[in-house]
């Protein structure tokens, strides 16, 4: 595998059976976690707007967790106005900690019960390969116009929003092999991850880690920073801040940092499928 091959965001199969799909008295809420970011609530909206788009005979609506408003309350007194009974929650998470697994299904549940509703509650984003298929494009056009280095001298730092659910460093490596395993650019690349808060280790424990060096090892002399993040605000905003004090601190090294997921039709998409999931649909 290597940075050329491309993936398809949105297969032919899902587009015919959501164009076609009708379930009666059913609403969909995307849930966004809120943010007071102008750029990352855009993103958010513009993920929102793709997803309705997919689902043209199913009422979709937006609902924070937090920070902004329309609520997930908002979102279910809207779906509850046309008419809906059901609700779909599909929360636009990477992974399942506090947020999936506590804040958003304690929501949810007040809201439905205020309107006499029920509510499925799909999973996060996780490993879909849609989700894996669009990070290593992101890799890939970061690095794309890198000189190349001697093999060894290269590392990778995986960068999660942090978390204190006692899995989050399993499935950021998760991600990790997902999303490299196979990958031949990097075959030979050192590999570390870390987290912006609430775990450990934090950035700067990973790269003193990182450009640690024994006697029989090549210097490091390019850091690829890839933060798994989907949206702007203000933990990307930290990632940034990090990133310029290791630049800062450590000169002789390049540093390259993938840019995040953003409103790609992927995510869109891979936030169908696991709506779908969510109801025994298959694509």
């Amino acid at each position: 595998m290597n940075c050329h091959e491309t993936q398809s965001y949105q297969t032919e199969r899902q587009g015919e059976l959501c164009g076609q799909l009708v379930l009666p008295e059913t609403g969909v809420v995307v849930v966004g976690h809120g943010t007071a970011d102008p750029v990352g609530a855009a993103e958010t909206a513009d993920i929102v707007a793709q997803v309705n788009a997919i689902l043209p005979n199913i009422p979709v609506e937006l609902g924070y967790l937090e920070v902004i408003e329309p609520t997930i309350s908002m979102a279910v007194d809207r779906l509850s106005a046309c008419g809906c009974k059901k609700i779909i929650a599909i929360p636009i998470l990477l992974f399942a900690a506090g947020h999936a697994k506590k804040d958003v299904p304690k929501a949810l549940q007040e809201a439905v019960a205020r309107q006499g509703l029920s509510v499925q509650q799909a999973e996060p984003l996780g490993l879909h390969k849609q989700v894996i298929g669009l990070a290593r494009r992101r890799f890939c056009e970061a690095v794309q116009g890198c000189t190349p280095i001697e093999g060894g001298s290269e590392a990778l730092l995986v960068i999660g929003r942090g978390s204190s659910d006692p899995t989050a460093e399993q499935q950021l490596w998760g991600f990790v092999r997902s999303t490299y395993s196979g990958l031949a650019s990097v075959a030979k690349h050192r590999f570390a991850v870390s987290f912006v808060a609430a775990a450990k280790p934090t950035i700067s424990e990973a790269v003193k880690q990182l450009l640690h060096v024994d006697d029989d090892q090549l210097p490091v002399k390019r850091v690829v920073l890839h933060p798994h993040l989907l949206f702007h605000g203000h933990v990307e905003k930290q990632v940034d801040r990090h990133l310029e004090e290791v630049a800062s601190k450590y000169p002789s090294v390049e540093w390259v940092k993938v840019p995040r997921l953003g409103a790609a039709p992927e995510v869109a998409s891979a936030l169908v499928d696991r709506g779908l999931s969510c109801l025994n649909i298959r694509n």
